[in-house]
Parts: C-alpha cells; structure tokens; sequence
C-alpha cells in the first residue's frame, strides 16, 4: 500500500514524465504539442478546484473562508487558461492578453487574501528573532531582485500603455506580499504546531511566484514560449495547493498524513543562500569588476557566513544531545519518563478511539540484587534487562525506563489478544537467566496491562491502572501478568479511602483495643491476655486488621498507631490492676517498622511512665522477621530485658528464625504459629509441634499456642507438655467491656473457691 506521504511527489514524478516526453514526442509539431500540454493544465486545475471546493464543503466553519478563497483563486487561474488557450487556438493574433490576465492577477490577489486570513487565524506572534532575521533577509532579497530584474525594465518600457505598466507592476506587488505571507506562514506551522499538511499550500504557491517572476523576466525581454518549463512551474503550484485540500478533514484540522518537512533545520542556510545570490547578482550587475575593496569584502562575507554556518552546526548538535539526554536513561539508553509523559499524549490524541494498551513491568525482588550484590551489579541487570525487552518487541519498540526497575510499554492500536502476545513473549524471554559478572541471576518480571479506551481515557489513569494490575500480578504470585479490570477498581478505591481515612482514625476515636485472653490449659484460667486492634468505620464498618494494617505499614502510618495502641494497652492494664482484677501482663503486638524506628525503647518508656505500670506487666510481641537485622534487632531486644519488660516471638515457625539467632537473644515466650495448630490433628503434624515445644522447653522460655479452636487441639498440646494457649475454645477477642466483665467472672469464681 502505498503512504499518502509519497503521493504527491509521486504524482509530481509522473506529471514532469508527462510534460516532457509530450513536449519533446510533438516538438516538430507546435499545435499538437501546445493542445496536449494545455489539455494537461485544464486536467490538473480542474481536480485542483475540486479537492479545494470540496475542502471548502467538508470542514468547519473556522476555516470554510481559507479554503473558500483558495478555491476562487484556483477558478479564477483556470479561467485564465482557459481564456489564453482558447485565444491561442482560435488563432486570434496577436493575443488579447488582457482578459486572461485579469482573471490571473485575481488569482494571485484571492491567495494572497487566503494567506492573510489563514495568517490571522493562526496569529502573528515576532517572538523568535532568527524568524524575524530570516523574514527581513527574504524580503530585501526578494524585493530587489524584483525591482532590479522586472520592476524597473517594465517601467523603462515607455512604448506600453500605462495601463498593462499598471498592471505589469501590480502582477508583482502581489506576488511579493504573497512571497512575504508564505514565510511567515512557513514559520507559523511550525512554531505554532499548525498540521504540516499547510506545507502544500506553501509549496505550490512557491511554486507559483516562482514561475510568475521568471515568466516577466521572458516577457520582458520577449523569449517566452509555450510549453517552456515556465509551465511546468504552475502545473506543479496547481497540483501542490489543489493536494492541500485533497487532505483536508472534518473539524477543522487537516489529516495526520506521514509527512517530513524536507526544510525543517534548514532555514537559516537559507537566508545566507539568499546573502550569496544578491552578492553574486551584484559583481553580475557589475560586470565582474572588482576592485582590491569590494573583492576583500566579498570575501570577508564569506568567511563571515562560512563561520556562521560551522557555529550552527555545532549548536544544532549540542541541542540535540541535550535533547537526547532529557528524553533518555542515561543508564539503559531507553526513554524515559519525561519522553513516556510527551509520547502517550501524543498517541492517544492521535489513536482517536482505536485501542491503545500499556503494559507496566516491574522486576520481582530486584531489591535483593542491589542489597546482595551491590548497585553496580543491579545496573548491569537493569542494561541487560532493557535489551532483553528491546530482543523480545523489536527495536521499534515504544519501551520506557520509568525510574528503578520500572519499565512501561505503549503498544498503539492493540487490542486484548495483542496485548497478551506481547505479555506472554516478554515472560517467555526473562525465563533465561540472565548473566552479569559471573553470577546467574534469575529474574521474573510482573507485568500489569491495562487499555485506552476501555480501562481509562487520559494517559494519567491510564498508568495509574496498569499500576494497580501490576500488584495484583504481584499479589498472585509474580512472574506474569494481569488486566485491569472493574473488581481491581473498586478494591482500589476502598485501598484509597483506608489510607486516606486511616490517617484520621485515632482522632476520631474510631480505633479500639480488644483483648484475647491466654489461658493455663490445665485449668482454663486466664493467666494473660493479649491486646488486638480493631478499627469501626463509619461508612465502611467493621474492617479486618488483615486489611489495614498492611496498608499501615506501607504508608508508615503504624508507627503513630502503634505508639497509640501501647500506651492504651499500658493504661487499660494498670486500671485492671488497681481495680484488682489483673495480676498478668499484657501483650501488644509490635510491627517491623515500629522496632526500626531509632526511638522505639524511648516510647516504651513513656508508655510505661504515663500508665505508671510496672514493666513485668508488659509483653513486646514481634515477628520473626524482625530478626532479620540480628544486630540491632539484640541491641533493642537487651534494651527490653533491662527496663523488665518481656519479650515474645508472634506467630514462630514460619518466618525466619534460626537456632543461632534464638540462642542470642534474650526472649521470654514463643508462640506457635496457628497454621500449625490447623493441621494438628493430622499425624504428620505431631513431629513439628512436638519439635517447637521441646525447643522452646530447652531454652526455659515459655510456650504459647495460638488459634485453639476444640477440645482435641487442647489435649494434644497438652500431652506434648504445652501449657499456655489462647483462641476461641476459650474466648474470642473481646473489648474492653466485655473483658472486664469476663476477669470479673473468673474473680468471682476463684473467690468462691477460696470459700
């Protein structure tokens, strides 16, 4: 299929083939070879004044007068033809050359009219100077070439009628100021972003002033000739201004075609082309007569535009490897971010309502390369990570480096299936590992997928969803991919209004503490409890700790609530205490960005300060990935040990514990995950449990099973000598209330049996 962008010129091709080989296949015949050329010029001006007329018809009224007055104009030029030919034909010698040339002045007088309006409309704005520059040395160069050449001969030509003077000098007036509106023009649809298909109309117009000068050159001196390439001038400024409206489109904007402007970065060699052809028309107008001053002067302009030239190159070079630099990762040489922001507005303003998919990769544990091998080694995986998508899209790709180890991919016009295809072939490639510096690594990406227009309608969301596909690709596994989808939208938004609304929780009294009893398996009498967080919101209701407080974490909002669920912990134990009813510590659940935080013993403190509790009456449970950073993890641990406060390892067995890290910090409880006591029951358990308890034994910590649910579990954690439990077989997690009211029961009772 052949690109739009090339009709022109090919159609431009084909008329100069046409135009000489009839030329030279009838030069022995005068009359044969006028009529076909004519017949020719009639052809290419009349589908000229249709593509025009129908531009005029098809677009908006914004721009219905500009292609209204080129469409007059053109008319009025074929008539003009018409009129010479027909006067040619008929043999009317000598010529009546007033007619036509009425009707080709009104056709120069309707383009320029039409440039000033399209001028107007796009709006004149001298802000640039070297456009200013280059407008002035057009002008000059133009304008004396004009009066010199064929201004100032006609006016000499005393034996003409004032009139045809008039007329002969108006000819070029015109042609000067649509001269002056084409470069403004020219400069306007680009600095303006006007459509480029504008550069038709200033071709063929060029085109046109072009042959009107040479052709009163010849008249002036009487050598023109029918069938010269004078004609093939205007055949060509018919066809260009006739192909601009042949593009035209509805709503006022012009087709995207696929079109290069052959002059763009070219403008100011231009000017100083224009510098040249007025010196060397000068010594011509001198006869080559220099003397030793006007030669050095033609030299130093020379030399002067030479170094000017040699300045812009460097210059043009310079910006272009600024301009590289800000579109591109300096690291994998792919764009970046700034170029992803330019280009997808570009697309999905120029996609229409096509499909465009966008495809978000993220690395899976690439965190552990740096932290592991080092930030050198993570670069040269990230290089060979961009080269192993550019081998799996091609190097035509649309592939960003949006910062990190996060890649996005823009694929136009792809529906679904698309997508997937390229999903599953980036997927299939990262299953090679992957070899930098001897080591081999593994790397699995995480791709989230989401399309223009179904998913989202601007490029902002459009991320934002594939974002959000992409942590649930994660969120399932890592290594493959996921679309977005509605489901993934509202559990977005609920995500969003938990963290928004989390924010304000303590304030609005919407956080409560309730408390799970632990219990002596043996007698069933509570012997400690443990403080849970519960959050009521008022729209939302109940929601689960499983869903917030990850969302806590990752926000860094747990450490405010983690310090507010100490202290609420510390003072609801010591008001038990006076009131008699408590004599056991409390248990409060630690989170791993709490205890990294630098003053995690100094809020322990304050907590125990302002509740006034004894120390012993307070538990610090963490988790085992807490011990991860067994240095400070001892440091904080000791820091414990020596204020009284006891210390517990939550949910052991699943985590990263090792005999050696357990042997060095000083605990005073395990407890045993509840997955373990799930499947307790099942025989192939029993090893296990049984495993973690006599460890916990031989440290002389204390062993505490979680999530008790039946009477079976009991006596199996029994008979493997565990004495301490906690989980609904006793009680489910309470408030404050109705804890109360269960540590009054068990005092009433104990009373009684004291009794």
């Amino acid at each position: 299929m052949l690109k739009i962008s090339r009709l022109p010129i090919l159609a431009l091709i084909v008329l100069t083939l046409i135009f000489y080989g009839w030329s030279l296949l009838f030069k022995d015949n005068v009359w044969l070879q006028s009529f076909g050329l004519s017949l020719l010029s009639f052809t290419v001006s009349t589908i000229s004044v249709i593509w025009l007329f129908q531009a005029y018809r098809r677009v908006t009224s914004k721009l219905k007068t500009f292609w209204l007055l080129l469409s007059i104009g053109s008319l009025s030029a074929l008539i003009g033809d018409f009129l010479w030919y027909y006067y040619l034909f008929s043999n009317a010698f000598p010529l009546p050359s007033s007619s036509p040339t009425i009707f080709w002045i009104m056709s120069s007088f309707f383009f320029l009219v039409a440039l000033i309006y399209k001028t107007k409309a796009i709006g004149v704005v001298f802000s640039n100077k070297s456009y200013v520059f280059n407008i002035i040395i057009y002008m000059v160069t133009a304008t004396a070439i004009s009066f010199h050449y064929l201004i100032k001969p006609v006016i000499a030509t005393l034996d003409h009628s004032f009139v045809n003077i008039s007329i002969a000098i108006g000819f070029q007036f015109i042609d000067l100021g649509i001269f002056f509106f084409l470069i403004i023009l020219y400069y306007l649809i680009q600095f303006k972003r006007e459509n480029n298909m504008m550069i038709f109309v200033v071709i063929g117009l060029l085109f046109q002033v072009t042959a009107d000068s040479i052709y009163a050159f010849f008249s002036v001196r009487e050598i023109y000739q029918t069938g010269n390439s004078i004609d093939l001038l205007w055949l060509a400024s018919s066809l260009f201004i006739g192909f601009a409206g042949f593009y035209a489109k509805n709503n006022s904007q012009l087709e995207n075609v696929e079109l290069k402007n052959p002059f763009v970065k070219r403008e100011l060699l231009f000017a100083y082309a224009s510098t040249v052809v007025l010196i060397v028309l000068v010594a011509y107008s001198y006869e080559w007569n220099f003397n030793a001053l006007s030669l050095a002067l033609f030299v130093a302009i020379m030399m002067i535009m030479a170094r000017q030239v040699t300045i812009m190159k460097k210059h043009d070079q310079l910006l272009m490897e600024f301009r590289h630099l800000a579109y591109h990762d300096p690291l994998t040489h792919l764009r970046n971010r700034l170029s992803f922001t330019k280009d997808i507005g570009v697309k999905l303003q120029k996609n229409n309502m096509n499909q465009l998919a966008l495809l978000l990769i993220d690395i899976d544990r690439f965190k552990v390369i740096n932290d592991t091998l080092g930030h050198f080694v993570g670069d040269q995986v990230l290089i060979k990570i961009s080269e192993r998508l550019r081998k799996a899209l091609g190097k035509d790709a649309h592939i960003y480096r949006l910062g990190g180890d996060e890649f996005v991919i823009i694929l136009p016009e792809a529906s679904d299936i698309k997508a997937t295809s390229v999903a599953e072939s980036i997927l299939t490639n990262f299953k090679k590992s992957f070899l930098v510096n001897d080591y081999e690594i593994k790397i699995t990406p995480s791709i989230g997928i989401s399309i223009f227009p179904i998913h989202a309608n601007n490029s902002e969301d459009l991320l934002k969803n594939a974002d959000a596909a992409m942590y649930l690709a994660k969120d399932q596994g890592k290594n493959n991919y996921k679309f977005y989808n509605n489901e993934l939208n509202q559990t977005m938004a609920r995500k969003m209004k938990i963290e928004h609304d989390l924010s304000k929780a303590i304030e609005r009294e919407q956080l409560t503490l309730f408390y799970q009893p632990k219990v002596d398996l043996h007698s069933k009498r509570i012997i400690g409890m443990e403080a849970l967080l519960r959050w009521n919101h008022p729209e939302l209701g109940s929601i689960s700790p499983i869903e917030f407080i990850p969302i806590a974490e990752e926000t860094g909002q747990i450490v405010p609530i983690g310090e507010w669920v100490l202290q609420k912990a510390c003072k609801q134990n010591k008001r038990w205490l006076e009131q008699g009813l408590s004599t056991f510590s409390v248990s409060v659940n630690v989170s791993v960005r709490q205890f990294q935080q630098g003053d995690f013993l100094k809020l322990v403190r304050k907590a125990l300060k302002e509740s006034d509790l004894e120390a012993h009456y307070l538990e610090i449970e963490i988790t085992e990935s807490i011990m991860q950073n067994t240095s400070e993890s001892i440091e904080i641990m000791m820091g414990l040990k020596d204020m009284g406060v006891k210390k517990a390892i939550d949910d052991f067995g699943k985590g990263y514990s090792s005999l050696h890290i357990l042997r060095n910090i000083p605990i005073d409880t395990l407890k045993i995950d509840k997955s373990f006591i799930d499947d307790l029951e099942a025989p192939s358990q029993y090893p296990f449990i049984k495993a973690i308890i006599e460890l916990g034994l031989n440290l002389n910590v204390t062993v505490v099973a979680e999530g008790i649910e039946n009477e079976n579990q009991r006596q199996i954690l029994l008979a493997n000598k565990c004495t301490i439990g906690q989980g609904y077989l006793f009680s489910k997690p309470l408030d404050p209330t109705e804890f109360e009211k269960l540590l009054q029961s068990e005092f009433t009772s104990a009373e009684s049996l004291l009794i």
